[in-house]
């Protein structure tokens, strides 16, 4: 034995040695014993054998959804969480839709927990858009288990859930909505208990398990709600955010916390005339994607909103924000694109001197609002 290493015992002993003598013999009895050997168990040295982290996606090449860890889904009401997870649970199947694309070569068995919607919504997802985005014709009975507990109370719902998941042992297990596992959203009590529960099953399993929540109503508000929400924020290694533009046909998903690589693009998608998601205009730095003229219009319609002129920063605000473009280079390269292409220039205003933005055809734009030379 090395002179520095120690060992259970001599823990044990110098943990009753540091006691008052008076309890040393009363306390350091069975049940404290077996707490040091419990803890020694789970100490980390930087020589420790672990396993390494095992990311089931990629989103714009970054890893994400990572095995043994739960991640977040939330957005307001109506912001698009069911159809990114959508768009997730076809991926598990195809390999790749849209810009997330699985890591393993084999297909992931899925298990959806759907709380919230009728068996009819769960139905129709499953066959009006999970299975075309994954190209399949059948959802295989062994690979994707879906159940709808609706009509449960909580406690047979937490029950189920983990039943679910112990029998089931999915690569990945979404449970939307997490709330409808407890009976007060506010109850502190009951967020840790939930939280701890899914962690461990996250581990036992080797799943990554998703969970559903809503953020709070208030729009300048982007936290998630009640104590679960909060349980949630400090326990999930990630959390993504879904988001509809405005009024728009336009939904945006973005990685707002992270431990580890942080995905630093939104992911943008826009609603088809057949009802799928399919890749919108503004999707982020890949410029390739952008240099079509017709989406390149796209583009600038719906960042100019109807004006024929715009300052070229504010401008820029709103591609970045509302569009998806990664950061201000991903923008310049769209706007030298465009004005190559006729579709855009950029002028000076003729007192400040400011850079605007004017679309060189007048029918993509409907009004002469902003005009201000």
């Amino acid at each position: 034995m090395q002179k520095n290493e120690m060992t259970t015992g001599d823990a044990f002993d110098l943990v009753r040695s540091s006691l008052p003598t008076k309890w040393r013999k009363a306390t350091m009895v069975g049940p404290l014993k077996e707490d040091v050997e419990d803890l020694y168990r789970e100490r980390i040295t930087p020589e420790t054998d672990l396993p390494p982290m095992m990311p089931l996606f990629s989103m714009f090449d970054v890893p994400c959804f990572y095995r043994g860890e739960l991640v977040a889904d939330c957005g307001k009401a109506k912001a698009g969480k069911t159809l990114f997870l959508s768009i997730l649970m076809a991926a598990c199947l195809k390999g790749e839709v849209l810009d997330l694309k699985r890591q393993e070569a084999e297909a992931l068995k899925v298990l959806w927990i759907d709380t919230e919607q009728s068996q009819q919504s769960t139905q129709e997802i499953m066959k009006d858009r999970i299975m075309p985005l994954a190209g399949v014709e059948r959802l295989d009975d062994d690979q994707f288990y879906a159940f709808n507990l609706r009509g449960l109370g909580s406690e047979k719902r937490k029950r189920l859930v983990e039943a679910a998941l112990l029998s089931i042992r999915p690569d990945i297990a979404i449970i939307d909505g997490i709330k409808d596992l407890m009976t007060d959203i506010n109850d502190a009590v009951q967020a840790t208990a939930l939280m701890e529960n899914l962690m461990r099953l996250a581990k036992e399993t080797n799943c990554c398990i998703v969970c559903v929540l809503h953020l709070n109503k208030s729009e300048q508000d982007r936290n998630m709600r009640g104590s679960i929400g909060t349980e949630l924020t400090n326990k999930a290694f990630e959390v993504f955010q879904c988001e509809r533009i405005e009024e728009s046909n336009i939904f945006k998903v973005s990685q707002s916390l992270q431990r580890k690589q942080k995905v630093r693009q939104s992911l943008c998608y826009q609603i088809g005339d057949d009802g799928l998601p399919t890749a919108c205009c503004g999707r982020g730095r890949r410029t390739s994607d952008r240099t079509e003229p017709e989406k390149l219009r796209d583009i600038f319609t719906a960042i100019m909103e109807g004006r024929r002129q715009r300052p070229f920063k504010e401008a820029m605000a709103v591609a970045i924000k509302k569009m998806g473009f990664a950061d201000n280079r991903a923008y310049y390269e769209a706007v030298r694109e465009a004005e190559a292409q006729g579709i855009i220039r950029v002028t000076a205003h003729p007192d400040t001197k400011e850079s605007w933005v004017e679309i060189c055809d007048r029918s993509l734009f409907d009004s002469q609002e902003g005009v201000p030379f």
